[in-house]
């Protein structure tokens, strides 16, 4: 088995790191390192981590941001492959096993994740899929703590990109889905838990880290002109809807208002039939079933 390090970032997590490192303990293969990295904390998140776990790793660093934070673990990470934990998320025991079983030729593993606080039986065979560039630029397909990935690709693409903190994570997978292939286990090894005061549980942070980071990959040889236009009018869309469903007006009226701004109006069609309309029905279906 190879040699994974764990990287946890932590902030004001004393309610629930414990729970996420003890998944991380009760894995079905040997995880050789984990590293919580204290993220500036007031709830004393550091001290029960030190008092309750000395096995772990723990750095304490000034308040950054996940970027930043999970970026020191990388650095100090000794595995060949790295595997990223929220503080407020848990793992099924058998997650790593079956991702590092998976992986193929990709040096990137996700999987599907769930919010319920039951985990279904891992099968075997373990249904995956394989994910592009495109792909992640239509949407992000998964979440950080459902991420193992090399060290050595995480090392060339330099980290996560504390500019744009709240699509920090999509923002990654693309660029390392223009290095490797993308594999997905298609099971929920991962429990996603909504707590308030999660990072990216700001829906109007994430909107607005979105567009800098659209704008790094804007012109990239991966995707047409076009075709680009017409997925950065979906998500400005998109984030329109959840703000109006959320009974956000004023922040649904700013998503609104960029996409039809000029240059990206002509594009609102094509994303309206192509992704919204899809997106509509299959929200609808949920619901109804």
């Amino acid at each position: 088995m190879a040699f994974i390090s764990v990287i946890i970032p932590a902030y004001n997590a004393k309610a629930t790191i414990g729970e996420a490192i003890d998944s991380v303990l009760a894995q079905s293969v040997s995880v050789d390192e984990i590293i919580v990295v204290d993220d500036g904390s007031t709830d004393d998140t550091a001290g029960l981590v030190e008092a309750s776990y000395p096995m772990v790793r723990l750095e304490r660093v000034p308040n950054g941001g996940p970027s930043k934070a999970r970026n020191h673990g990388i650095r100090l990470a000794q595995g060949e492959w790295l595997a990223f934990l929220d503080a407020d998320d848990r793992w099924h025991q058998d997650k790593l096993a079956a991702q590092m079983a998976a992986r193929g030729n990709a040096e990137l593993i996700a999987s599907d994740w769930v919010r319920g606080t039951d985990f279904l039986p891992v099968p075997n065979p373990v249904p995956i899929s394989t994910l592009t560039y495109r792909d992640m630029l239509v949407m992000n397909q998964f979440q950080t703590s459902t991420v193992v990935m090399s060290r050595s690709l995480a090392k060339k693409l330099e980290g996560f990109d504390a500019a744009v903190d709240g699509a920090e994570d999509w923002d990654f997978w693309l660029r390392a889905s223009a290095e490797t292939t993308i594999v997905k286990v298609d099971w929920p090894l991962v429990q996603y838990r909504d707590v308030a005061t999660g990072y990216s549980k700001d829906v109007w942070r994430v909107y607005t880290t979105m567009q800098p980071m659209l704008d790094k990959h804007r012109g990239t040889k991966a995707i047409a002109a076009r075709e680009f236009g017409v997925l950065e009018a979906w998500h400005h869309l998109r984030f329109w809807v959840a703000f109006w469903l959320a009974h956000d007006r004023g922040h649904a009226a700013a998503a609104w208002k960029n996409a039809m701004k000029p240059g990206m109006r002509r594009y609102v069609p094509a994303a309206g039939v192509r992704y919204l309309l899809p997106f509509l029905r299959e929200r609808l279906r949920r619901r109804r079933a």
